[in-house]
């Protein structure tokens, strides 16, 4: 069973209350929690990305971008959202980036990306710079959000560049591949220069390095399976069977745990990154749909809830990791798929 010291938080145990129901809003009866900042929700059907102010638990302004967009990533300071533009249903591959204001929800620019196209994966570098995966090219690319210039190619040379994860020492940066058997490439950061491609499993998609830069997880969505990867050697030290399509990885900011929201299952698994285990399928509760199509995952800074998108059920999700509650639901739009947390209140 998975243990957290609340004590060591006495400000968030502070803010526990009843809040009452709004619509668009659904809470269990036996727990609601506020907490504070700004969920960011992209919305790939609806072209938009929803804001969520935590205090009220509402979704209070959905904002239109160029198309298609997939995924999000709040910068270091928490007043910019930067969205990829993937891939438009009805309108092709897309080929730009969009730069939100938080709270407000102002489209600060739309960079344009050239010939490079569909940027998925995106993680601020600083607060000037960003790195993101553009599948269509088998490449990534360092962008200058500031002055909209591509600063450094990083050439993967495999079919299906579609998640990153960059160290946070900022020494490697790590691609997955979906395509062929499956595959991360390994990147020297600072230089550009790729260092080596990891055999995973087919379809790799999600992928994440820990806290300390010790290990990499790796969803093989196709077959089912984790791998966890030691980052020193660069080789698969394990593989563990988790049905149910693994589709994201991400870290708790303690580094204790792993987790992976299961597409198919409609599950988001927690995993015990010290043990290389699997502790248990957290089924999604609260969901308007029998069989919930689990998404995006974000873990908040507590190390005790996390934000969870469901694709089919057109909702935002947060959950209590430690009791595997399903705490509230928060209406969005279409198909939400990538999400991401800022400490910037509304209020």
């Amino acid at each position: 069973m998975m243990k957290f010291c609340l004590t060591n938080h006495p400000a968030f145990l502070a803010l526990l209350f009843l809040f009452a129901l709004k619509p668009g809003i659904a809470s269990a009866d036996n727990e609601t929690v506020r907490l504070t900042g700004t969920v960011v929700v992209v919305n790939q059907a609806s072209d938009t990305v929803t804001l969520v102010d935590l205090a009220t638990m509402e979704a209070y302004k959905h904002v239109p971008v160029v198309g298609g967009p997939h995924e999000a990533a709040v910068s270091p300071n928490g007043k910019r959202v930067i969205v990829t533009n993937y891939n438009q249903r009805g309108g092709g591959p897309q080929k730009t980036l969009s730069l939100i204001a938080l709270p407000g929800g102002e489209v600060l620019k739309t960079i344009d990306l050239g010939d490079f196209s569909m940027p998925h994966d995106i993680q601020w570098v600083n607060e000037s710079q960003v790195v993101c995966t553009t599948e269509a090219n088998q490449a990534l690319l360092l962008v200058n959000v500031d002055s909209g210039e591509i600063e450094r190619v990083f050439e993967t040379g495999k079919q299906g560049s579609h998640m990153l994860s960059l160290s946070n020492d900022q020494k490697r940066l790590y691609s997955s591949n979906m395509g062929g058997s499956g595959s991360i490439s390994v990147f020297d950061f600072p230089s550009g220069n790729k260092v080596t491609d990891i055999d995973t499993g087919d379809e790799c998609e999600g992928v994440g390095v820990s806290p300390d830069d010790r290990w990499l997880w790796a969803g093989n969505r196709a077959e089912d399976t984790v791998s966890i990867i030691d980052t020193d050697s660069l080789q698969v030290v394990k593989t563990l069977p988790s049905p149910g399509f693994p589709y994201r990885v991400e870290f708790t900011p303690n580094g204790k745990y792993v987790l992976v929201p299961h597409a198919r299952s409609g599950t988001l698994m927690v995993g015990d990154v010290a043990a290389q285990s699997i502790i248990k399928h957290i089924p999604l509760g609260l969901t308007r749909v029998d069989q919930p199509s689990t998404a995006g995952v974000f873990p908040h800074p507590d190390n005790v809830h996390a934000f969870v998108t469901v694709r089919n059920d057109d909702s935002l999700l947060v959950l209590n990791l430690e009791t595997g509650e399903t705490i509230a639901r928060v209406e969005v739009q279409s198909s939400p798929d990538g999400v991401a947390w800022s400490p910037v209140k509304r209020r």
